[in-house]
């Protein structure tokens, strides 16, 4: 007969790295635990060995494919049960196998609410701030894939992304949609808050004579200065150096749509052209 407490065989099959003699005394505890608690309580296998600390079961179990994220009826995800408990080495594992830093339970906690353990909260800090840079790497993507539903589901979402994100050139979701042409997720951006103002990192100068049409004056002449991203009207030329630039009026500067030239790096947008 095995000496030693439920735990203590539970920690020297662990340690053995007997994963067969765990399942079975998991099993044996959870029939014990379930006589304990009240019915329907939402407990996972996952839970209880989060909250007990094995992290060896924590990961067979995610292995199997069991559900990270999965909420008891008290709303507690398994990270919530680990961090409370201050499993720092359980809390981990989870997070490697993309447990959510920022579901809510029942008494409105996130898992960085329920632990006091400064090391644990380091990790789920770091882990929202990289949770929120995926959220904005997918509407940056989007918007250059012309994805819209992806584009309006993640802006719709509880955990929307900053609309003003930016990739490693300092483009935004508009300046991605721009310069690929995505009309309908430019106009999606544009309604949801989208700055056409940004600069991106791309500093250049240009400038020249900008032809603009008129419905009632006809084509006039205009000397334009195009630097770091920004745009400068003149009434006549200014500097020596001259480029010419041919504006032409088209359906799509009549509806709110954004105008991008790839050399120039900047989001040109009107509501109607004059």
């Amino acid at each position: 007969m095995e000496e030693g407490t439920f735990e203590d065989q539970l920690l020297l099959h662990a340690k053995e790295g007997s994963c067969s003699h765990i399942q079975r005394k998991l099993f044996m505890l959870l029939s014990v635990m379930a006589a304990r608690w009240k019915p329907n309580s939402g407990w996972t296998s996952l839970h209880l060995a989060s909250y007990l600390g094995y992290r060896d079961v924590v990961e067979e179990l995610l292995k199997a494919g069991a559900d990270v994220n999965l909420q008891d009826n008290m709303g507690d995800t398994p990270l919530h049960k680990a961090a409370c408990t201050g499993r720092k080495e359980i809390v981990l594992l989870l997070l490697r196998y993309d447990a959510c830093v920022n579901i809510i339970n029942g008494t409105a906690q996130i898992p960085k609410d329920v632990t006091e353990d400064d090391e644990i909260i380091t990790m789920l800090e770091a882990a929202e701030r990289r949770e929120a840079r995926r959220r904005e790497e997918k509407l940056l993507e989007a918007a250059r894939e012309g994805d819209v539903c992806t584009l309006s589901k993640l802006l719709s979402g509880e955990e929307a992304p900053n609309i003003q994100c930016r990739d490693a050139l300092g483009n935004t979701p508009l300046h991605c949609a721009a310069y690929r042409g995505q009309k309908q997720c430019i106009i999606k951006l544009l309604k949801s808050g989208a700055s056409p103002s940004l600069k991106n990192n791309n500093v250049q100068k240009i400038e020249g004579p900008l032809w603009k049409s008129s419905r009632f004056l006809g084509w006039r002449s205009h000397w334009v200065v195009i630097e770091d991203g920004s745009i400068s009207w003149y009434p006549r030329q200014v500097y020596l150096f001259s480029i010419l630039i041919l504006l032409q009026p088209s359906e799509s500067c009549m509806d709110n749509s954004v105008r991008y030239d790839y050399d120039i790096n900047m989001c040109l947008v009107s509501k109607q052209l004059m």
